[in-house]
């Protein structure tokens, strides 16, 4: 029980933070189907309707195989290997070609998956990882949080690298999603049995560096939450496995979330000896999308989201500094710019009047190191993001800022520089060879704050609450 409550507040840091991440995978996808006239609606799993018209196509008998019964596996796969097992010689990309029609034909016929609807309406869910190759979940996120704020892509094998098939930049209170298996409705070839799957992910893993860098990084840094993926084994592990940069027994990585709706078996087995920092919960998919009801209700409104893209100028943060609105400048080494952008976030949230962060105040045409200077002098607060990865960096561009910074400090009586620590664990004085030394030697002596991933833990945010509140902006002369 312990270990599930500290999993639970886990998960809610990173639903707080916009730092998970849904893996749907079809289990997800009961919808209601249209009847005949004066017939009620049929709920069933998609995927259940297309194998059985699949196996009609190619006259074979549904009833044959339990193509509903949801421990069985994909129900699309179970098709396809029965009609090359009767018909040896049948053609894959007629079969391919095949799914995809049916997919096209049932999709227009069907009510959206509820619970798709409900994940729909979670705005601090913004990037999504779908499974199948349908655009149930685009529709469902296209009918309420409008038609253009959510795009998708999709990957299929290709002879061209060279080929991007990347996430598109996020939008303020929209959404991204990416399906690695391919995708019908775009035009892209889709995986329709094991073997393809293995194939796609097997090549996507190759091939993500140089056709989907955006993706690859995010899904490194950001938390997984699977759901209805009741995958094969070696399927579940290579997908799990391909998101993280270190090895799954690592102890100094990110936390993944599994639902139980997966029954036990050598995947829950396997993350249970070899993954401490997975958890499966003992809730079904739509427990889970309760929780996270639960959890977003609980935080209340939001202040808008992605902070690109919604910059202030610099003639806004000298109107914030002549109204004494507290400021923050937040200073990060280039890898760890999602976990900084979240950190942006919350301080606006706390009643901060301006936030600066290079990606959103810099502009084509800025004089670069003035802005900085400048930017630096006026700030009310200086927020050096402390990480394994900014330590392991011998030049940056971060040091210089850090070192102005520290020489601005000097100048001032009250409290002005708040280093946060990012990793996972708290910041440790002994444990930063690079930060700790040198000019910043001085950063040993102050209050460490402490933010897994970007997110501020209740009382971080109190603390730097209270100081938005109280702080006066920068006097100058």
């Amino acid at each position: 029980m312990d270990r599930l409550r500290a999993s639970r507040q886990s998960l809610e840091q990173a639903v707080r933070g916009q730092g998970l991440v849904p893996v749907l995978g079809p289990e997800v996808l009961w919808v209601e189907l249209e009847g005949a006239p004066g017939q009620p609606a049929v709920a069933a799993p998609f995927y259940a309707l297309v194998a059985e018209e699949l196996l009609r196509v190619f006259g074979l008998d549904p009833a044959a195989t339990d193509l509903r019964d949801p421990t069985a596996g994909w129900s699309l796969h179970q098709a396809v290997a029965r009609v090359l097992l009767d018909q040896p010689r049948s053609s894959i990309e007629r079969l391919r070609r095949s799914v995809a029609t049916i997919v096209a034909d049932l999709t227009p016929r069907v009510r959206a998956a509820p619970l798709l609807e409900r994940m729909a309406a979670l705005t601090q869910l913004e990037l999504f990882v779908s499974l199948t190759p349908d655009d149930l979940l685009l529709r469902a996120l296209r009918r309420i949080r409008g038609e253009a704020l959510v795009r998708s892509s999709a990957y299929a094998p290709s002879s061209d690298s060279g080929n991007v098939c990347d996430v598109p930049a996020p939008l303020p209170g929209g959404a991204r999603v990416f399906h690695p298996l391919g995708q019908f409705s775009a035009g892209v070839r889709a995986a329709i049995h094991d073997e393809d799957a293995l194939e796609y992910l097997f090549r996507f893993q190759q091939e993500a560096a140089l056709r989907a860098p955006v993706l690859l990084e995010t899904l490194r840094r950001r938390d997984l939450l699977l759901l209805g993926c009741r995958l094969p084994d070696w399927l579940g592990l290579g997908l799990i496995r391909m998101a993280n940069e270190v090895r799954l027994s690592a102890q100094d990585k990110k936390m993944e979330f599994f639902a139980a709706d997966a029954q036990p078996g050598d995947l829950a087995d396997f993350l249970a000896r070899f993954n401490p920092n997975a958890t499966v919960f003992p809730w079904t998919a739509s427990e889970f999308v309760g929780e996270i009801e639960t959890i977003v209700a609980a935080i209340g409104p939001q202040a808008p989201a992605a902070i690109a893209g919604t910059a202030t100028s610099a003639a806004a943060a000298r109107a914030a500094d002549s109204a004494g609105g507290a400021t923050v400048f937040v200073s990060y080494a280039s890898e760890d710019r999602e976990a900084a952008t979240r950190l942006c976030n919350t301080l606006l949230t706390l009643g901060f009047a301006d936030v600066w962060l290079d990606q959103r105040q810099l502009r084509a045409g800025d004089d670069w190191s003035q802005r900085i200077d400048e930017a630096i002098e006026r700030c009310t607060y200086f927020m050096p993001v402390l990480s394994r990865q900014a330590d392991g960096r011998r030049e940056g561009v971060f040091w210089e800022e850090w070192r102005k910074a520290m020489v601005r400090a000097m100048r001032i009586h009250d409290a002005f520089l708040l280093p946060v620590g990012i990793d996972a664990q708290p910041p440790d004085r002994a444990g930063y060879r690079r930060i700790f030394g040198g000019f910043g030697s001085e950063l040993r002596a102050l209050h460490l704050l402490h933010a897994p991933s970007g997110v501020f833990s209740s009382a971080a945010q109190e603390d730097l609450r209270q100081r938005a509140a109280t702080a006066q902006g920068p006097s100058h002369g």
